[in-house]
């Protein structure tokens, strides 16, 4: 779907939903149960984005100094699903929704870079 083409609430729900895809196969990606622990504890679901970056950032940036970097990934994610479960979903709501999920993927593709 593109988003210049969407017109209706439907439409820019769905960019939502796939945002939020999008985020999910990125974590599935970088996380390696391994070696990434859940700041809680908790093993993530295949689905768990949020556990799964948080680990994942964590193991890159261990200590509190680094809590911006996770909030960012937390954030963008949360933007998606606020998206794609609002009745009143927006074009410009959308457009914020891609640009957040290309920054969250920008980022952690600098921080496995840097693992090179």
């Amino acid at each position: 779907m593109q988003l210049n083409s969407a017109s209706a609430e439907e439409d820019f729900q769905a960019t939502g939903l796939l945002c939020r895809e999008v985020i999910i196969s990125l974590a599935q990606a970088v996380y390696d149960p391994a070696i990434h622990d859940s700041l809680d504890g908790v093993v993530p679901s295949d689905t768990d984005a949020n556990r799964m970056l948080e680990a994942y950032i964590q193991f890159a940036f261990p200590g509190g100094s680094f809590k911006e970097v996770r909030s960012h990934a937390r954030a963008s994610l949360a933007l998606a699903l606020n998206l794609q479960h609002r009745r009143t979903a927006t074009r410009q709501l959308a457009a914020l929704c891609v640009e957040a999920t290309g920054s969250t993927t920008a980022v952690i593709s600098i921080i496995a870079r840097a693992g090179e």
